[in-house]
């Protein structure tokens, strides 16, 4: 083999040995600045429990209480550290030390998150009153109005659908709360 050629062929060798690790070291540390955080390392996972009076709330891995106990009813579903909570037949949300983020005077309250899945968004949680859904953010706060005739929960997304004269829209609530319709 001729010289010139050997050294031309080690010098492209090594520039792109340099250039792919050079790749595999910015890739590495941009992984590791878009890791995606652990829904349960942001808010604790805590589970549904029945005292021996009757009420329920919430209580962490280690069996301890976390939301006293004062609830006739209580889902498991949470999203973003709301614990949907029900006195009385009416339903509202409480945030993960129990205090109250909205009032429990509603129809119905709904929320999932899939903990399945390393990464995590807080998203919103839904409210029916008088037929009509609205959604609220995990302070509680109402990012729309009530105005949904129906609300589903499909693949972390929540799927909106609202009657307008004879028509029936359907889309979805977008992550930073935008209605997003199919039509």
């Amino acid at each position: 083999m001729n010289l010139s050629v050997h050294n031309s062929f080690d010098n492209n060798f090594k520039s792109g040995l340099w250039h792919m690790m050079s790749c595999a070291i910015i890739l590495f540390f941009c992984s590791m600045l878009a890791t995606p955080v652990n829904a349960q390392d942001v808010y604790p996972m805590y589970y549904p429990c029945r005292c021996e009076t009757g009420e329920w709330g919430y209580v962490d891995k280690d069996n301890e209480w976390v939301i006293r106990p004062m609830y006739d009813a209580v889902l498991y579903e949470t999203n973003g550290g709301m614990y949907p909570v029900s006195v009385g037949g009416k339903w509202g949300f409480v945030g993960v030390s129990g205090e109250p983020l909205t009032e429990v005077v509603y129809d119905a309250a709904v929320c999932e998150i899939d903990y399945q899945k390393n990464n995590y968004k807080v998203c919103y949680a839904a409210l029916r009153r008088k037929g009509k859904w609205a959604f609220i953010d995990v302070q509680g706060k109402f990012v729309t109005e009530f105005k949904y005739d129906e609300v589903l929960i499909l693949n972390g997304k929540y799927i909106i659908r609202k009657r307008e004269g004879k028509k029936l829209r359907s889309g979805y609530l977008s992550d930073d709360g935008k209605e997003v319709w199919n039509d």
